[in-house]
C-alpha cells in the first residue's frame, strides 16, 4: 500500500487530517543490494497502485527494495518475499505541504 500524506497545508488539534492512499501511483520494485539496507539494485517491477492505494506484483523470492513516485518523495521500504507468499509493505510518501 502506499500512503500520501500530509493531506491539510495546516493541521490543528480535533480536526483530522489523515494521509490518504493514492490512486494511479508507480510503484517500483528492485533487487535489495546484498548487505545494504535500502539500497535498490537492478528493478525488477513495476505497476501502478488501485483506488484503494494498494498494488499487487508477482515476484520470485528474495530481498526487495520498495518505493513509489508520488508527491514530493517517497521512502524506500525493504521486504522480504517468501516462497509461495505475498509480502505485505507500506510506503509513505511525502506531499511537502508544511
Amino acid at each position: 500500500m502506499v500512503i500520501l500524506g500530509p493531506q491539510c497545508p495546516v493541521e490543528q488539534e480535533g480536526v483530522p487530517c489523515p494521509s490518504e492512499p493514492p490512486e494511479g501511483v508507480p510503484v517500483i520494485v528492485s533487487e535489495q543490494l546484498p548487505g545494504e539496507l535500502y539500497a535498490p539494485g537492478r528493478e525488477v517491477a513495476r505497476t501502478a497502485t488501485d483506488a484503494k492505494g494498494a498494488f499487487r506484483i508477482d515476484i520470485a523470492p528474495g530481498k526487495y527494495v520498495v518505493t513509489a513516485e508520488a508527491g514530493m518523495s517517497c521512502e524506500l521500504m525493504d521486504v522480504t518475499v517468501a516462497t509461495a507468499e505475498y509480502a505485505r509493505v507500506t510506503v509513505p510518501c511525502d506531499t511537502g505541504i508544511r
